[in-house]
């Protein structure tokens, strides 16, 4: 995982999305469970669904967010990972 990641994060059709109260809420409809976005999270969601290459996001998080740089894509990179992990997202093998 790197800034130079060119590989594009999608959202499988099964995974409905809603807004809430500033949050994001993701559902399963396979195994029905809600998983919760905070705004780091909805702002990476909202990237993902516009077809952003990983490596982008990656660079794009620092700059709009507070805080240090190295952990903001660590903590990123974490979440895509989660949410990989938990089919909520399919990260393409570019």
């Amino acid at each position: 995982y790197m800034t130079t990641d060119h590989r594009k994060p999608s959202i499988p059709s099964n995974v409905l999305w809603r807004e809430e109260d500033g949050n994001t809420v993701l559902f399963d409809e396979e195994n029905g469970e809600p998983f919760l976005l905070n705004e780091t999270g909805a702002r990476i969601w909202e990237l993902c669904n516009e077809d952003v290459p990983l490596g982008e996001i990656l660079s794009l998080l620092p700059q709009e967010f507070e805080g240090d740089p190295a952990v903001i894509r660590k903590q990123a990179l974490d979440l895509i990972r989660d949410l990989v992990e938990k089919k909520l997202l399919v990260l393409s093998s570019d």
